[in-house]
């Protein structure tokens, strides 16, 4: 999805609005290391030219280094997913992510929550999302409260937009009563909370 390092790079520091930008460079153990950082960060992953994610975070770091460069997320990230036609599908939010670039993958931490277009809300406190197979995975404790119903487990594995999904340790379902059933909320794209 993403087409190299320096395209992301582009697109982080000249694509972004109302974006700040910071240089540090150090040197580390024989390896040239530098960081960028950067303010109020939109990242748009594409697809054969289709918009795929969408990332919002306040506070991004760009780390440039020869072995696994990374982009650092540390004051949290809101992650809009989707379709094929545009649509979005689903959001994810976290208060801490790490993207390393070379590997394509995202790795989320801490009150990670999921909601999608049937109204499933996944509750974790870590994801991996794998850019090139659109997966996301956990081996964590996992929540997902639908309609009527909760269910927790440990492990899941899942499409990105969270709309088929499966969990690997299945610990119970329990139904919910018409007075204890959460409200739908709507699934708004944008920066949420971020």
């Amino acid at each position: 999805m993403m087409r190299g390092l320096w395209a992301i790079v582009f697109l982080l520091f000249f694509g972004c609005s109302d974006t700040h930008k910071k240089v540090v460079v150090k040197k580390k153990k024989g390896t040239f290391e530098s960081a960028e950082y950067a303010e109020k960060v939109t990242i748009e992953y594409t697809d054969s030219g289709r918009l795929r994610a969408r990332v919002f975070s306040p506070i991004l770091m760009a780390v440039k280094a020869k072995r696994n460069p990374y982009l650092l997320m540390k004051k949290g990230l809101k992650v809009d997913f989707y379709d094929e036609k545009g649509a979005l599908e689903s959001y994810m939010t976290a208060e801490y992510g790490i993207s390393y670039m070379d590997d394509k993958k995202v790795i989320v931490r801490n009150n990670v929550e999921i909601l999608n277009i049937k109204g499933e809300t996944l509750n974790t406190e870590e994801l991996v999302w794998d850019q090139q197979s659109g997966v996301i995975r956990t081996d964590k404790f996992v929540k997902i409260t639908g309609e009527d119903q909760i269910t927790t487990g440990t492990g899941l594995v899942s499409n990105q937009s969270f709309t088929d999904w499966e969990i690997i340790n299945y610990s119970g379902t329990i139904n919910l009563p018409n007075d204890k059933k959460p409200r739908p909320r709507p699934l708004i794209s944008g920066r949420g909370r971020y």
